[in-house]
């Protein structure tokens, strides 16, 4: 499956292991390398998922832990119309004054369907 556009994915829910491809580093803004982030479980009851950056300076960091608000009812994963819709107070760039990154250059790729490093069968 290739990668979709994240505001595609309305009515669907992330869960761990896909990957949100940022297009742009959110230390350094437009004009770096993108980075990705992994959907992750944090294990808490009164949290959502949250993202770690996997790809570039941060990787290996957790970037934010998301609310309770963000999971769909009655399942433990990452609303994407929640994540859409609070998208620019989550994920901004910049020292100072703030921007939020771009949307509509955000895409998902979906666990299970991208390698890390090629694989040698």
């Amino acid at each position: 499956m290739p990668p979709e556009k994240l505001t595609d994915c309305r009515g669907e829910t992330l869960g761990p292991g896909d990957v949100v491809r940022l297009p742009f580093d959110y230390m350094s803004g437009p004009g770096s390398c993108g980075v990705d982030l992994m959907v992750f479980d944090p294990r808490e009851d009164d949290c959502g998922l949250g993202v770690m950056t996997v790809t570039g300076y941060k990787a290996g960091l957790i970037l934010s832990v998301f609310p309770s608000a963000s999971k769909p009812d009655g399942y433990r994963g990452l609303s994407a119309d929640w994540l859409i819709a609070n998208w620019d107070d989550w994920f901004c760039y910049g020292h100072g004054e703030l921007k939020p990154i771009p949307i509509s250059q955000v895409v998902v790729l979906r666990s299970g369907c991208y390698e890390i490093a090629p694989r040698k069968d």
